[in-house]
């Protein structure tokens, strides 16, 4: 019971920090706070994470696992529409782990145990399926690409992701919305463009003008 009881205690600190995070920016929340707001003592808190870097980093864990989960299982899409669904996936994970993506350099320079957790999932895990899925588009003959172009674009998509909420942020001088992430699936889109076969180039554009449209704020 004792062992339940502390794993229960775990998951919800876990869970109010990702919460708390999200709402109101890493930087801004102690253990101190999560601690009030979960109602426990701070060595309670402590007795399951020595710090808030602890937190972070079983938190970027879930989100890793989350995100390798979905692009193993993920359909290969077979029209124009599953392209953008297949990104929306993507980006609804990222969002419910936003503050991930916002000051992510200061997070990372904080813990060489995040950065190095951090280059490996995306150096090792997340780039060569993203360059799979490249391949597999351009064998369905959605895009027109080589080696050094899908590599180059999955490159791309890696930045575009890792620094999107930052730079929409800054932006439009504002919190992150829902329409922030859709921002940054168009813009994410935006790299296969010069890539559409010409028979999909006027669905392809349609479906991003369509995007914005649905999306804008």
């Amino acid at each position: 019971m004792a062992k339940e009881a502390r794993s229960t205690t775990y998951n919800r600190i876990i869970d109010a920090s990702l919460s708390l995070f999200n709402e109101e920016g890493e930087r801004n929340i102690s253990t101190n706070h999560i601690a009030s707001h979960l109602g426990i003592s701070p060595g309670n808190l402590y007795y399951h994470f020595r710090n808030k870097d602890e937190i972070i980093m079983q938190l970027f864990k879930r989100y890793s696992a989350q995100l390798l989960d979905y692009l193993h299982h993920v359909a290969v899409p077979q029209n124009i529409e599953d392209i953008k669904n297949y990104m929306v996936g993507v980006y609804d994970i990222m969002w419910q782990y936003r503050f991930l993506f916002s000051d992510l350099n200061a997070m990372l320079a904080r813990s060489t145990e995040l950065l190095g957790e951090h280059n490996n999932f995306t150096r090792a895990k997340v780039s060569p399926l993203l360059v799979r899925l490249l391949l597999q588009l351009t064998q369905q003959g959605f895009i027109e690409t080589d080696d050094m172009a899908r590599h180059d674009m999955g490159t791309n998509i890696w930045l575009i992701t890792k620094y999107w909420c930052d730079f929409d942020s800054a932006l439009h001088e504002r919190e992150l919305t829902e329409a922030s992430k859709f921002r940054g699936i168009y813009q994410t889109l935006s790299l296969l463009r010069p890539y559409v076969c010409a028979s999909y180039r006027a669905e392809f554009n349609q479906m991003m003008s369509k995007l914005l449209d649905d999306y804008a704020d």
